[in-house]
């Protein structure tokens, strides 16, 4: 014979699921925080708080938009000031390489040799792949 489950824990189970939904974590810092970059550089805004931002009122009725003080910006905002182009990424994730000898490393010059290398055997293979 199978037993069946009362309602009343079906109903206790979706109170407890809806309990865990509804409680979401939080970060321990205010999503308002003071304004820094990765490089822990303060951003400083470029008005001061009190100041009229004239024909920024994207609503046709209302007045212009007043500047606030800095940390009353969402803290995303001042990450929109970073440099995210290709080159400033990989310039800031290079790694400074040196030789034995203590004298410098040349990215440049060292990828230009091996994408002539690589060029070679690509040449090379296809010669050999056609007169076989």
């Amino acid at each position: 014979m199978i037993a069946l489950r009362p309602f009343k824990s079906l109903a206790s189970r979706r109170s407890i699921q809806a309990t865990r939904i509804g409680a979401a974590s939080f970060s321990s810092s205010s999503p308002f925080a003071s304004p820094k970059t990765k490089s822990g550089r303060t951003v400083v805004s470029s008005c001061p708080a009190g100041t009229p931002l004239t024909n920024l009122s994207i609503l046709k009725d209302k007045p212009d938009p007043v500047a606030l003080p800095d940390d009353q910006y969402p803290a995303w905002l001042w990450t929109l000031l970073e440099d995210t182009s290709k080159a400033h990424k990989a310039q800031e994730n290079a790694v400074h390489l040196t030789q034995e000898g203590g004298s410098g490393f040349n990215v440049q010059a060292e990828k230009k040799k091996l994408k002539n290398l690589n060029r070679q055997n690509i040449k090379a293979t296809n010669y050999l792949k056609s007169t076989a």
